[in-house]
């Protein structure tokens, strides 16, 4: 795996570009994410929950849930995790329409034949660094005339700050809107409301506590749920399992 900063010109719209090649058949599983992400598959495929394989270039709007992965034929991909006002950009369309699905970017962007160019690219291209670039004068291109939504950007960035612990009516003081008019600016160009962007970061929050080595009982406490209960519920949403049941079976 190889991980690089994108150049200043999309800064604002990406935060990083990720190389994964696989050398075998895997199974993983992804966690819900602030971040949309475009991928662009360049070698094998990969299957998506068990059910369909996905587009060679494709887009995953905002989710609550984890999603599993089947990466075949020594799948190699180039992942575009963008900033959490960043995709709306690219797309230059509203993605609340968009929440929890994985869509052909081709169709999205009606540009098939530009893509398809980009795939053959990616496929002969010599390296990693050789395929980010490749990747990334595609999206400088499409991002030329786009403008930031900095004060979503920064309302995304305060919930990601204190990892979901804040009341959305303060979140729309502080930007100086009604929260309905917070909800529908922050849905439109996020994919999701505002309490389901602060619900992923809590959960995001609450998993590297885990990993940190801390019980259910101190993670629901310092990841601010309402108490243990509900950490699991959320969390049992998320997974479909329970924290320590869970975490047991992925090792």
């Amino acid at each position: 795996m190889t991980t690089l900063a994108p150049t200043a010109a999309l800064r604002a719209f990406v935060r990083r570009f990720i190389v994964v090649e696989f050398s075998s058949d895997l199974r993983d599983a992804h966690w819900p994410d602030t971040s949309a992400t475009a991928a662009f598959s360049f070698r094998g495929r990969v299957r998506l929950d068990g059910e369909r394989w996905a587009p060679a270039s494709a887009f995953t709007a905002l989710r609550g849930t984890v999603r599993a992965h089947e990466h075949r034929d020594r799948h190699g991909v180039v992942l575009v995790a963008f900033t959490p006002i960043g995709a709306a950009a690219l797309l230059r369309a509203p993605l609340a329409g968009f929440s929890g699905a994985t869509s052909d970017l081709a169709d999205v962007l009606d540009r098939r034949g530009e893509l398809d160019r980009l795939h053959d690219a990616l496929s002969a291209a010599a390296d990693r660094r050789e395929r980010i670039a490749l990747v990334e004068r595609f999206l400088v291109e499409r991002l030329r005339d786009a403008r930031p939504d900095r004060l979503i950007a920064a309302a995304t960035a305060t919930l990601e700050r204190t990892h979901g612990a804040l009341r959305i009516a303060d979140l729309a003081r502080d930007a100086g809107l009604s929260q309905s008019a917070l909800e529908r600016r922050f849905k439109r160009v996020v994919g999701v409301a505002p309490k389901a962007f602060a619900a992923i970061a809590r959960l995001r929050h609450a998993r590297a506590l885990h990993a940190s080595g801390a019980d259910a009982a101190t993670i629901a406490h310092a990841a601010g749920y309402y108490d243990q209960s509900h950490y699991i519920n959320d969390f049992r949403r998320a997974t479909g399992s329970a924290p320590e049941t869970y975490y047991r079976a992925a090792g």
